[in-house]
Protein backbone atom coordinates (compact mmCIF):
# COMPACT_ATOMS: atom_id res chain seq x y z
CA UNK A 1 0.00 0.00 0.00
CA UNK A 2 1.24 3.71 -0.82
CA UNK A 3 0.04 6.57 1.06
CA UNK A 4 -0.03 10.04 0.43
CA UNK A 5 -1.22 13.04 2.14
CA UNK A 6 -1.36 17.04 1.19
CA UNK A 7 -2.90 20.33 1.77
CA UNK A 8 -5.98 21.25 -0.61
CA UNK A 9 -6.69 24.82 -1.15
CA UNK A 10 -10.21 24.24 -0.36
CA UNK A 11 -10.22 26.02 3.14
CA UNK A 12 -7.18 24.21 3.55
CA UNK A 13 -8.89 20.88 3.97
CA UNK A 14 -6.12 17.97 4.76
CA UNK A 15 -6.11 14.99 2.35
CA UNK A 16 -5.23 11.39 2.53
CA UNK A 17 -4.98 8.75 -0.27
CA UNK A 18 -3.94 5.16 0.06
CA UNK A 19 -3.78 3.22 -2.81
CA UNK A 20 -2.62 -0.39 -4.18
CA UNK A 21 1.50 -0.75 -5.09
CA UNK A 22 2.41 0.78 -8.23
CA UNK A 23 1.43 -2.29 -10.79
CA UNK A 24 -1.39 -3.74 -8.98
CA UNK A 25 -4.74 -4.00 -10.25
CA UNK A 26 -7.28 -1.23 -9.24
CA UNK A 27 -11.44 -2.03 -9.50
CA UNK A 28 -13.19 1.36 -8.23
CA UNK A 29 -12.86 4.34 -5.92
CA UNK A 30 -13.36 4.49 -2.00
CA UNK A 31 -14.42 8.68 -0.87
CA UNK A 32 -14.15 7.90 2.83
CA UNK A 33 -15.98 10.00 5.16
CA UNK A 34 -14.91 10.01 9.44
CA UNK A 35 -17.16 11.16 12.32
CA UNK A 36 -17.47 13.90 14.87
CA UNK A 37 -14.82 14.60 17.42
CA UNK A 38 -12.41 12.50 15.40
CA UNK A 39 -10.19 12.28 11.94
CA UNK A 40 -9.53 10.34 8.85
CA UNK A 41 -5.89 8.62 10.15
CA UNK A 42 -8.01 6.40 12.21
CA UNK A 43 -9.38 4.50 9.08
CA UNK A 44 -5.95 3.71 8.23
CA UNK A 45 -6.24 0.21 8.91
CA UNK A 46 -9.60 0.12 7.18
CA UNK A 47 -7.79 1.48 4.66
CA UNK A 48 -5.31 -0.64 4.07
CA UNK A 49 -7.92 -3.65 4.28
CA UNK A 50 -9.87 -1.75 1.25
CA UNK A 51 -6.32 -1.00 -0.62
CA UNK A 52 -5.42 -5.05 -0.43
CA UNK A 53 -8.35 -5.78 -2.29
CA UNK A 54 -7.91 -3.55 -5.41
CA UNK A 55 -9.32 -0.06 -4.16
CA UNK A 56 -8.16 3.00 -3.64
CA UNK A 57 -9.28 5.43 -0.74
CA UNK A 58 -9.79 9.20 -0.46
CA UNK A 59 -10.49 10.30 2.85
CA UNK A 60 -10.13 14.52 4.34
CA UNK A 61 -9.88 15.34 8.08
CA UNK A 62 -13.24 17.37 7.97
CA UNK A 63 -13.28 21.45 8.67
CA UNK A 64 -12.29 22.12 12.50
CA UNK A 65 -11.06 18.44 12.65
CA UNK A 66 -7.49 16.59 12.49
CA UNK A 67 -4.84 18.44 10.19
CA UNK A 68 -7.61 20.73 9.05
CA UNK A 69 -7.50 23.23 11.84
CA UNK A 70 -4.09 25.67 12.14
CA UNK A 71 -4.87 25.82 15.41
CA UNK A 72 -6.60 23.83 18.76
CA UNK A 73 -8.92 26.39 19.31
CA UNK A 74 -9.98 25.74 15.75
CA UNK A 75 -11.53 22.07 16.25
CA UNK A 76 -15.34 21.87 16.26
CA UNK A 77 -15.58 25.10 14.73
CA UNK A 78 -17.00 24.89 10.58
CA UNK A 79 -17.54 28.37 10.00
CA UNK A 80 -18.59 31.92 10.58
CA UNK A 81 -21.83 30.96 8.00
CA UNK A 82 -23.19 27.76 6.63
CA UNK A 83 -20.31 25.21 7.84
CA UNK A 84 -22.46 22.38 6.93
CA UNK A 85 -23.10 23.06 3.67
CA UNK A 86 -19.44 24.27 3.22
CA UNK A 87 -18.17 20.71 4.35
CA UNK A 88 -20.73 18.66 1.70
CA UNK A 89 -19.25 21.13 -0.82
CA UNK A 90 -15.36 20.48 0.55
CA UNK A 91 -16.14 16.92 0.57
CA UNK A 92 -17.35 17.29 -3.54
CA UNK A 93 -14.24 18.90 -4.20
CA UNK A 94 -12.34 15.83 -2.82
CA UNK A 95 -14.91 13.37 -5.27
CA UNK A 96 -13.87 16.10 -8.23
CA UNK A 97 -10.12 15.41 -7.79
CA UNK A 98 -10.72 11.89 -6.96
CA UNK A 99 -12.99 11.41 -10.70
CA UNK A 100 -9.89 13.49 -12.61
CA UNK A 101 -7.07 11.53 -11.38
CA UNK A 102 -9.16 8.10 -12.24
CA UNK A 103 -11.49 9.11 -14.84
CA UNK A 104 -12.57 5.75 -15.68
CA UNK A 105 -13.11 4.30 -11.93
CA UNK A 106 -16.48 4.68 -9.75
CA UNK A 107 -16.63 6.47 -6.73
CA UNK A 108 -18.16 5.19 -3.57
CA UNK A 109 -18.76 7.69 -0.87
CA UNK A 110 -18.47 5.58 2.91
CA UNK A 111 -19.57 7.63 5.49
CA UNK A 112 -19.45 6.94 9.62
CA UNK A 113 -21.59 8.81 11.93
CA UNK A 114 -21.83 12.29 10.93
CA UNK A 115 -19.68 11.33 8.42
CA UNK A 116 -22.77 9.63 7.30
CA UNK A 117 -25.16 12.67 7.85
CA UNK A 118 -22.98 14.49 5.41
CA UNK A 119 -23.02 11.65 2.37
CA UNK A 120 -26.69 11.49 2.95
CA UNK A 121 -26.67 15.32 2.18
CA UNK A 122 -24.13 14.69 -0.76
CA UNK A 123 -26.20 12.08 -2.38
CA UNK A 124 -29.19 14.51 -1.96
CA UNK A 125 -27.80 17.75 -3.67
CA UNK A 126 -25.41 15.66 -6.00
CA UNK A 127 -25.91 11.93 -5.82
CA UNK A 128 -25.43 11.60 -9.22
CA UNK A 129 -21.64 11.88 -8.94
CA UNK A 130 -21.87 8.93 -6.66
CA UNK A 131 -22.12 5.28 -7.62
CA UNK A 132 -22.56 3.88 -4.51
CA UNK A 133 -23.64 5.04 -0.80
CA UNK A 134 -22.43 3.20 2.51
CA UNK A 135 -24.04 4.51 5.68
CA UNK A 136 -21.94 3.22 8.87
CA UNK A 137 -23.52 4.17 12.55
CA UNK A 138 -26.20 6.82 10.94
CA UNK A 139 -29.53 7.56 12.77
CA UNK A 140 -32.81 9.40 11.85
CA UNK A 141 -33.57 11.53 14.72
CA UNK A 142 -37.28 13.20 15.57
CA UNK A 143 -37.22 16.48 14.35
CA UNK A 144 -39.06 18.34 16.92
CA UNK A 145 -35.74 17.35 18.83
CA UNK A 146 -33.46 18.58 16.06
CA UNK A 147 -35.27 22.00 15.88
CA UNK A 148 -35.24 22.17 19.45
CA UNK A 149 -31.71 22.12 19.67
CA UNK A 150 -30.91 24.55 16.95
CA UNK A 151 -33.03 26.97 18.94
CA UNK A 152 -30.41 26.34 22.34
CA UNK A 153 -27.45 26.31 19.84
CA UNK A 154 -28.44 29.63 18.35
CA UNK A 155 -29.51 31.18 21.84
CA UNK A 156 -25.87 30.28 23.38
CA UNK A 157 -24.34 31.68 19.97
CA UNK A 158 -26.21 34.94 20.75
CA UNK A 159 -25.52 35.00 24.46
CA UNK A 160 -22.06 33.41 24.76
CA UNK A 161 -20.52 34.11 20.82
CA UNK A 162 -19.94 31.55 18.03
CA UNK A 163 -16.98 30.01 20.14
CA UNK A 164 -18.41 29.33 23.15
CA UNK A 165 -18.11 25.44 23.74
CA UNK A 166 -21.10 24.21 25.54
CA UNK A 167 -21.04 21.55 28.17
CA UNK A 168 -24.88 21.60 27.79
CA UNK A 169 -24.98 20.56 24.41
CA UNK A 170 -22.35 18.34 24.44
CA UNK A 171 -24.60 16.54 27.45
CA UNK A 172 -27.46 17.04 25.26
CA UNK A 173 -25.28 15.19 21.94
CA UNK A 174 -23.14 13.04 23.18
CA UNK A 175 -22.64 12.18 26.64
CA UNK A 176 -26.46 10.54 26.98
CA UNK A 177 -24.64 7.53 24.62
CA UNK A 178 -22.91 6.36 27.28
CA UNK A 179 -25.97 5.30 30.38
CA UNK A 180 -26.65 1.89 28.58
CA UNK A 181 -23.63 0.81 29.73
CA UNK A 182 -23.01 1.62 32.99
CA UNK A 183 -21.08 1.09 35.44
CA UNK A 184 -18.68 2.32 32.71
CA UNK A 185 -14.75 1.75 32.64
CA UNK A 186 -14.85 5.35 31.04
CA UNK A 187 -17.22 7.68 29.34
CA UNK A 188 -16.24 6.36 25.85
CA UNK A 189 -17.76 2.81 26.62
CA UNK A 190 -20.36 3.77 23.74
CA UNK A 191 -17.51 3.83 20.90
CA UNK A 192 -16.81 0.01 21.50
CA UNK A 193 -16.43 -2.94 23.63
CA UNK A 194 -12.78 -3.01 22.23
CA UNK A 195 -10.83 -1.09 25.51
CA UNK A 196 -7.70 -0.76 23.31
CA UNK A 197 -9.68 1.17 20.56
CA UNK A 198 -11.91 3.29 23.42
CA UNK A 199 -8.27 3.90 25.04
CA UNK A 200 -6.22 5.06 21.94
CA UNK A 201 -9.62 7.39 21.00
CA UNK A 202 -9.19 9.13 24.69
CA UNK A 203 -5.43 9.45 24.68
CA UNK A 204 -5.91 10.72 21.27
CA UNK A 205 -5.94 15.06 21.68
CA UNK A 206 -7.50 15.67 18.19
CA UNK A 207 -10.70 12.87 19.61
CA UNK A 208 -13.32 14.00 21.61
CA UNK A 209 -13.16 17.16 21.89
CA UNK A 210 -16.64 19.54 22.43
CA UNK A 211 -17.74 21.29 19.06
CA UNK A 212 -18.25 24.71 19.44
CA UNK A 213 -21.71 26.48 19.96
CA UNK A 214 -21.55 26.93 16.18
CA UNK A 215 -20.53 23.88 15.17
CA UNK A 216 -23.13 22.24 17.13
CA UNK A 217 -25.64 24.83 15.20
CA UNK A 218 -23.89 23.88 12.48
CA UNK A 219 -24.70 19.76 12.60
CA UNK A 220 -28.39 20.44 13.78
CA UNK A 221 -29.55 22.25 10.79
CA UNK A 222 -27.17 19.59 8.63
CA UNK A 223 -29.53 16.87 10.73
CA UNK A 224 -32.76 18.83 10.16
CA UNK A 225 -31.83 19.15 6.20
CA UNK A 226 -31.52 15.05 5.68
CA UNK A 227 -34.51 14.39 7.85
CA UNK A 228 -36.89 16.42 5.77
CA UNK A 229 -38.71 14.46 3.56
CA UNK A 230 -38.97 16.26 0.76
CA UNK A 231 -35.36 16.34 0.38
CA UNK A 232 -34.52 12.77 1.14
CA UNK A 233 -36.81 12.15 -2.49
CA UNK A 234 -33.95 14.14 -4.53
CA UNK A 235 -31.52 11.05 -3.37
CA UNK A 236 -31.30 9.29 -7.27
CA UNK A 237 -33.51 6.28 -7.24
CA UNK A 238 -31.03 3.79 -8.67
CA UNK A 239 -28.29 5.06 -6.35
CA UNK A 240 -27.15 1.66 -4.12
CA UNK A 241 -27.18 1.91 -0.39
CA UNK A 242 -25.94 0.24 2.36
CA UNK A 243 -26.76 1.09 5.71
CA UNK A 244 -25.02 -0.77 8.41
CA UNK A 245 -24.60 -0.36 12.42
CA UNK A 246 -24.19 -2.08 15.68
CA UNK A 247 -27.47 -3.74 17.14
CA UNK A 248 -26.06 -1.61 20.48
CA UNK A 249 -25.10 1.24 19.02
CA UNK A 250 -27.02 4.58 21.09
CA UNK A 251 -26.36 6.95 18.11
CA UNK A 252 -29.16 5.11 16.21
CA UNK A 253 -31.11 4.32 19.16
CA UNK A 254 -30.39 0.75 19.35
CA UNK A 255 -31.20 -0.06 15.96
CA UNK A 256 -34.71 1.85 15.80
CA UNK A 257 -33.57 4.99 13.92
CA UNK A 258 -31.43 3.01 11.43
CA UNK A 259 -34.25 1.36 10.55
CA UNK A 260 -36.09 4.69 10.10
CA UNK A 261 -33.71 6.09 7.93
CA UNK A 262 -33.39 2.93 5.70
CA UNK A 263 -37.60 3.01 5.84
CA UNK A 264 -37.24 6.35 4.57
CA UNK A 265 -35.03 5.22 1.68
CA UNK A 266 -37.56 2.59 0.32
CA UNK A 267 -40.18 5.15 0.66
CA UNK A 268 -38.24 7.77 -1.37
CA UNK A 269 -38.35 5.47 -4.31
CA UNK A 270 -34.69 4.23 -3.88
CA UNK A 271 -33.99 1.06 -5.43
CA UNK A 272 -31.61 -0.35 -4.04
CA UNK A 273 -31.47 0.05 -0.29
CA UNK A 274 -29.84 -3.14 2.85
CA UNK A 275 -30.00 -2.60 6.01
CA UNK A 276 -27.27 -4.83 8.74
CA UNK A 277 -27.51 -4.71 12.33
CA UNK A 278 -24.24 -6.49 14.07
CA UNK A 279 -25.55 -8.13 17.26
CA UNK A 280 -23.55 -6.49 20.36
CA UNK A 281 -21.60 -4.40 18.22
CA UNK A 282 -21.63 -0.42 19.60
CA UNK A 283 -21.00 2.79 17.82
CA UNK A 284 -17.65 2.25 15.71
CA UNK A 285 -17.96 -1.19 14.17
CA UNK A 286 -14.75 -0.43 12.10
CA UNK A 287 -13.54 -0.15 15.47
CA UNK A 288 -15.10 -3.23 17.22
CA UNK A 289 -14.83 -6.72 18.22
CA UNK A 290 -15.58 -8.93 15.01
CA UNK A 291 -14.63 -5.81 13.09
CA UNK A 292 -13.25 -8.30 9.88
CA UNK A 293 -16.98 -9.64 9.28
CA UNK A 294 -17.63 -6.06 9.16
CA UNK A 295 -14.91 -5.41 6.67
CA UNK A 296 -15.64 -8.33 4.50
CA UNK A 297 -19.43 -7.46 4.61
CA UNK A 298 -18.82 -3.99 3.18
CA UNK A 299 -16.24 -5.04 0.57
CA UNK A 300 -18.89 -8.14 -1.06
CA UNK A 301 -21.31 -5.30 -1.65
CA UNK A 302 -19.15 -2.80 -2.94
CA UNK A 303 -18.74 -5.67 -5.44
CA UNK A 304 -22.15 -7.47 -5.68
CA UNK A 305 -23.89 -4.24 -6.03
CA UNK A 306 -21.55 -1.10 -7.39
CA UNK A 307 -18.62 -2.63 -8.76
CA UNK A 308 -18.41 -4.45 -12.33
CA UNK A 309 -15.49 -5.98 -13.91
CA UNK A 310 -13.49 -3.22 -14.21
CA UNK A 311 -9.79 -3.02 -14.08
CA UNK A 312 -7.01 -0.75 -14.70
CA UNK A 313 -3.52 -0.41 -13.17
CA UNK A 314 -2.05 1.41 -10.84
CA UNK A 315 0.41 4.36 -12.61
CA UNK A 316 2.53 6.82 -10.39
CA UNK A 317 0.27 9.43 -9.09
CA UNK A 318 1.16 13.28 -9.37
CA UNK A 319 -0.49 13.68 -5.56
Amino acid sequence: MRSTHHQLPVERIHLYKWEPDEGEEVTGIIHLVHGSCEHARRYEHFARYLTDHGLIVYASDLRGHGWSVNKREELGFFGERDGWVGMVEDLRHVTALARAEHPDLKVMLIGHSMGSFLARHYAIVAGEELDGLVLIGTAHQPRILLHLARGIAKWIIRSKGIMYRSHFLNKLSYESFNRKFQPARTMQDWISRDEGEVDRFISDEQCGFVFTAGGFRDMFEGLLFITKTANVLHTPRDLPVALLSGQDDPVGSFGKTVNKACHCYRKAGVKQVELTLYDGMRHEILNEIGREQVYSDILKWLYDRVLKPVRQTVHPSSS
